[in-house]
């Protein structure tokens, strides 16, 4: 793969009984997944990745963002996962689910290791304090798309979605901090949810599942002889804001380092944005190659989208 803009967008990412129900069970798993060249590049440069930072756990947060002075996040090899980032199957998809107008603001690398993956406790994306609703907005419009890079099934410890638990919003969260049987040290507080219905996100590799910030979702630990990898993205409208004066997330997930919101590089990626307080200067530290390859991908993706 040259460059993400090098690949054609298709009308089918997501279909409209897909987006129905998106919008009625807070996730969806699109039949359509990347292309077999940009799928290849993916599982490659991943790999690559897990090679380079060798002293990785559950969770790589922000593998998009390369090791470069000022920057206090990110992996070594993260200029090929940027791609991936603003792939056009991957904007189209999120384009279809909230809206032509995107901000990226965030990944990560969940990976499993087999027969030791620890489990990912039931919970909303929506504890992020850093993704806030625009004016006359009773809630933030957010997808994270969960790309497989390895074949992902019940058996290697697959997401798992409760169909429809988002629909009355946010849900208490109890916090352990001294738990250490899962990636996370929260859990939603599991009244009023009904577990029963959870719905396995099988993908193969290149194929992905959408979710939004409110439905419940979890994982269980992987007990197989094979390892459960996955690339995320987190896209927001650009209509909300993302809100640096949060500081530092508290310490969550694995390893239990405190992840610092406010000084993360977001990016605009489709169409315009909304919110004249949104920060796209904050964070570019010597990313400026970065930045020049999104806009001109977003630029060619208005063409072809909007």
């Amino acid at each position: 793969m040259a460059t993400a803009a090098a690949h054609p967008v298709t009308e089918s990412v997501v279909t409209p009984a897909e987006v129905e129900a998106f919008q009625r069970d807070g996730f969806v798993v699109p039949k359509q997944g990347l292309d077999s060249d940009s799928t290849k590049f993916l599982v490659e440069s991943v790999e690559q990745v897990f090679a380079d930072n060798p002293d990785w756990q559950s969770i790589i947060r922000m593998p998009h963002v390369p090791i470069r002075e000022g920057q206090e996040e990110g992996v070594i090899g993260a200029e090929k996962l940027f791609e991936i980032a603003i792939h056009p199957t991957i904007i189209a998809a999120a384009r279809e689910l909230i809206g032509p107008n995107l901000i990226m603001w965030g990944g990560e690398i969940f990976a499993k290791p087999a027969g030791t993956g620890k489990g990912t406790p039931w919970h909303q994306d929506c504890y992020n304090p850093a993704v806030k609703a625009g004016p006359g907005r009773s809630h933030a419009h957010s997808v994270m798309i969960w790309i497989a890079v390895d074949d992902v099934a019940a058996d290697n410890g697959c997401l798992r979605y409760v169909p429809g638990s988002g629909k009355n919003g946010q849900i208490e969260h109890i916090i352990d901090a001294n738990r250490t049987d899962g990636i996370l040290n929260f859990e939603v507080d599991k009244q009023g949810v009904d577990f029963s219905t959870a719905v396995n996100a099988e993908l193969k590799p290149g194929h992905f599942s959408c979710h939004d910030v409110f439905v419940v979702h979890g994982a269980n630990a992987n007990t197989s002889g094979r390892r459960r990898a996955g690339l995320t993205f987190h896209y927001m409208d650009a209509a909300d804001l993302y809100d640096r004066s949060f500081g530092l997330a508290k310490a969550a997930g694995e390893g239990r380092k405190p992840a610092p919101l406010a000084t993360r590089p977001i990016w605009l990626v489709l169409g315009e944005n909304q919110n004249p307080e949104n920060d796209f200067v904050t964070g570019h530290q010597n990313l400026e190659d970065l930045d020049a390859l999104a806009e001109a991908n977003r630029l060619r993706l208005n063409k072809l989208l909007l």
